[in-house]
């Protein structure tokens, strides 16, 4: 039986989605695609923050 005051780790955030037909979140997600299947996981955590904020800027209102 697991141990009620050990801590258990919050997963992972779902990776941010592009905005279909912008031309500047396909970008980011082939870099981001690239900097997974190289494992360069720092390329990888820097495309998904540069999403998440060109996301937050230029597509706040969009349905993701």
């Amino acid at each position: 039986m697991p141990n009620p005051a050990s801590p258990v780790p919050a997963p992972w955030p779902a990776p941010p989605r592009p905005e279909p037909g912008c031309a500047h979140c396909a970008d980011l997600e082939n870099r981001r695609t690239t900097a997974r299947e190289q494992y360069d996981r720092s390329a990888e955590t820097d495309c998904n923050v540069m999403l998440r904020r060109h996301l937050r800027e230029v597509h706040p209102r969009s349905s993701r």
